[in-house]
This record gives structure tokens, sequence and C-alpha cells, in this order.
């Protein structure tokens, strides 16, 4: 079943309350702000995965999720960088930021800007 991101600014305040942890080059451990659990989350060059709820419904032949920890791994990613994501569900509004973009599933655009 798609489903598709309509609030992307709650799930970017949402990803700002988990615990990022990098295991190996594009693998984190992200605990969950909410529930403390702890989730698998893999970035790619066109998103990421994720070992949650939302992240395993996602059709098999694309697993892309843009759950708030997968959001929340771009932003530590991001931030080793010097860098600072937002999340949009509107590519209008994203490419109104004159930044870098990146499409990483179920509707939710991110880009990023120095921090």
């Amino acid at each position: 079943m798609a489903r598709s991101i309509s609030h992307a600014k709650e799930i970017q305040e949402k990803s700002r309350h988990h615990a990022v942890r990098q295991i190996g080059p594009n693998w984190y451990k992200v605990k969950s702000g909410e529930t403390n659990r702890i989730y698998d989350v893999v970035l790619g060059v066109n998103g990421g995965t994720c070992t949650c709820d939302w992240g395993q419904q996602r059709p098999p032949e694309n697993r892309r999720s843009a759950c708030s920890h997968v959001l929340a791994a771009f932003n530590y990613r991001a931030a080793k960088k010097g860098r600072q994501i937002s999340a949009w569900s509107n590519e209008e509004a994203a490419r109104r930021q004159h930044r870098p973009m990146l499409k990483i599933g179920d509707g939710l655009i991110i880009t990023s800007r120095i921090h």
C-alpha cells in the first residue's frame, strides 16, 4: 500500500527527537524519541530504508521510506558536513528554497543548506 506524507514539517520535527548512531558508511541505528525502540536505517543515493513498521510496509521493488527515522539519519549525515536539512511535501515549495534537493520517497523531498 503506497503512502504519501502530507505533513513534512511534522515528520521533520519528530525526526529531531531521535538519537542517531552511525554504524557504517551508510548504516545508522536510530533510537525513537517516543518509544525508545532502535531501528536500522540504510541511506542510499535515492533515499533510505528503515526497519520500522512504516518502512517495512514499502513495496518490495522499492523499499525507500521517508519515515522520521530515515529523516533523522539524513540530518545526522548532513550535520557532519556542516549542513541542515528541511523536509517538504510539495515540490514547488522545495524548489523555491534554491538549495540541493532529494526526493527520498513517500512524496517527501529534502533540501539542504549550510548550517
